[in-house]
C-alpha cells in the first residue's frame, strides 16, 4: 500500500498545474444542448488524458452526445465504477459573468469558469488521482471511467448506453459526481441516490390567432383554460391531485429517519436568503428534511402566453404552453406518472391540453452499509471530519441504470461543491484548496477499497 505521506507530498508538489490543467479543461465550452460539435473538443482532450494511463480508451455512441469510458486495470481483485460528465450548462445571462465563463480566472483562492463545478472537477479530480497512484506505485484498484456527454440535456441515450455496455460498466462499487459536498456549517455530506424526474411541455391552441380582447365574452382564452388545467394538479399545500400519484411512493425508514435527524435545513438562514414567509405545509423543524425528500412535487417551471411586454396590449391569446418538472421518489417512475397526468388533463375537462414532449429519470437509492458506502464515509471521517448522510440527494442524476439495473452500489461522495458554488448560475465557482483535498480523498478511498 502507497502511504498516505507519498501520496499527499505527490500531490502538494503537483497542486498548481492540478489546477492549471482543471482550467485547461474548462476552457472548453462543452454545451451539451449546443450540438455534437460543442462537446467533441472536450471530450477528446480528456480522452487524451486517459490514453497516458490506459490504451482501453473509447467512445460509447448510442446516438446522442457520446459517452467517453476508459479502464485502467488494478493489481487488486476489486472493481470501481467513476460515473462523472463532461458537458456543462449554457452560460445565459451572459452580462452577470464577472469574467468570462470560458476564461478561467484564479483569484483569492477561487476558480471561477463554467463548469468548474458542474462536473469538470469530478473529471480532473479523478484523472489526477490516477496519474498520483499510478506515479507511486501499483494502482491498488481497476478503475472503470464513464465520462457522460449529455446529462445536463436530460441524459436521453445514458440508459442504452448502460445496458448496452453492461459487462464493461460491471463493478464492485460506484463513485458518481459529487454534488454538493459541504452544507452552510462547512460539514462534509455524502448521499446515496437521487430523486426522480418527470419534465413535461404542455401546450394548448384555443384560436388561429390572437384575437382583440373585446372578443372575450364570446371566444374561448387558451390562457384561461391552461391557467384551470394547472390549477387542477395541486392545490397551495402541494398536495397533488392526479390518481394514482402516491400509490408507489414509499416511506421513510428508521434508518433514513437517523440519518435525516442529523442534517441541518437550515430554515432561519434560507429564510432569510431565500426570502419566503413559510415553508408549505408548515413542517416542525424535525420533520423538514423528510418532507424535502420523501414528499414527491409537482412544479409550473414555466408558462408562456399572451402579451408580457411593456405596457398593456388587450389580447385575446390565442395559445398557451407550460413546462411541468414533477421530483419523484423511490418507488415511482415517470413513465406511470406521465400516463397518470394524461389521465388526469383527459377526466377533468382538459383534453384539449397536448403534452408536447416529455423527459424521465427513475429515483434510485444505494445502501449506506454496502463496501463503497463504508469506505466513502472512513475516508472522508478522516480527512474532513465526520459526515452528515442522506439517504439520497433532492435533485435528480441518471444513477438508475447504474444502481437498479446493474446493481452497483453507488455513492456521491465529497468533492468541491458548497452551498455558495453558483451551479448552474453564472460566476460558477470552487475553492482551489476543495479541488487538492478532492484528490487526496479519491487516492484515499481507492486504496482503501482496493484492500478488500
Amino acid at each position: 500500500m502507497i502511504s498516505t505521506s507519498a501520496v499527499d507530498a505527490y500531490i502538494e508538489k503537483n497542486s498548481q498545474r492540478f489546477v492549471d490543467e482543471l482550467k485547461e479543461l474548462c476552457s472548453f465550452p462543452s454545451i451539451s444542448n449546443h450540438g455534437r460539435d460543442a462537446v467533441e473538443p472536450a471530450r477528446e482532450w480528456i480522452a487524451d488524458r486517459l490514453s497516458r494511463f490506459t490504451d482501453r480508451v473509447e467512445t460509447l455512441d448510442a446516438g446522442g452526445m457520446p459517452a467517453l469510458y476508459a479502464e485502467v486495470p488494478g493489481a487488486g481483485r476489486r472493481k470501481l465504477l467513476l460515473y462523472q460528465h463532461y458537458d456543462v450548462q449554457p452560460v445565459d445571462p451572459i452580462d452577470l459573468w464577472t469574467s468570462p465563463p470560458f476564461e478561467p480566472l484564479e483569484k483569492d483562492g477561487r476558480i471561477t469558469a463554467r463548469g468548474v463545478a458542474d462536473d469538470k472537477s469530478d473529471v480532473m479530480a479523478r484523472i489526477h488521482a490516477l496519474e498520483t497512484l499510478k506515479g507511486l506505485g501499483p494502482l491498488p484498484v481497476t478503475l472503470r471511467f464513464l465520462v457522460e456527454g449529455e446529462e445536463e440535456i436530460g441524459s436521453k441515450t445514458f440508459e442504452k448506453i448502460a445496458h448496452d455496455h453492461a459487462s464493461k460498466l460491471s463493478a464492485d462499487g460506484c463513485l458518481w459526481e459529487s454534488a454538493t459536498s459541504f452544507d452552510d456549517a462547512g460539514r462534509p455530506t455524502i448521499q446515496f441516490g437521487c430523486r426522480g424526474l418527470l419534465y413535461v411541455q404542455l401546450r394548448v391552441k384555443m384560436l388561429d390567432f390572437d384575437q382583440h380582447s373585446g372578443y372575450a365574452s364570446i371566444y374561448p382564452s387558451a390562457a384561461m383554460y391552461m391557467v384551470g388545467a394547472l390549477a387542477s394538479l395541486r392545490d397551495q399545500e402541494m398536495n397533488i391531485r392526479i390518481d394514482g400519484f402516491y400509490d408507489k411512493v414509499v416511506k421513510p425508514t428508521d434508518a433514513d429517519r437517523r440519518m435525516m435527524a442529523k442534517i441541518d435545513p437550515e430554515v432561519g438562514r434560507r429564510k432569510k436568503l431565500v426570502g419566503f414567509e413559510r415553508l408549505v405545509r408548515d413542517p416542525k423543524p424535525g420533520e423538514v428534511m423528510e418532507q424535502m425528500l420523501f414528499t414527491p412535487t409537482c412544479n409550473i417551471a414555466g408558462v408562456t402566453t399572451g402579451y408580457q411586454g411593456t405596457g398593456s396590449k388587450t389580447v385575446l391569446p390565442a395559445e398557451a404552453t407550460a413546462k411541468l418538472d414533477f421530483r419523484l421518489i423511490p418507488n415511482q417512475d415517470p413513465a406511470d406518472v406521465l400516463a397518470q397526468l394524461r389521465q388526469h388533463l383527459d377526466s377533468h375537462g382538459f383534453e384539449k391540453v397536448e403534452i408536447v414532449w416529455s423527459d424521465g429519470e427513475k429515483p434510485a437509492r444505494s445502501d449506506p452499509d454496502s463496501a463503497i458506502g463504508k469506505t466513502v464515509i472512513d475516508c472522508v471521517r478522516e480527512l474532513h471530519g465526520e459526515p452528515v448522510l442522506w439517504p439520497f440527494m433532492h435533485a435528480t442524476g441518471p444513477m438508475h441504470p447504474v444502481v437498479a439495473d446493474l446493481g452497483i452500489p453507488t455513492v456521491l461522495p465529497v468533492g468541491v461543491g458548497r452551498p455558495g458554488d453558483r451551479v448552474h448560475a453564472p460566476n460558477e465557482n470552487i475553492y482551489s484548496a476543495d479541488y487538492i483535498n478532492t484528490v487526496r480523498l479519491m487516492c484515499r478511498v481507492w486504496e482503501r477499497f482496493g484492500e478488500g
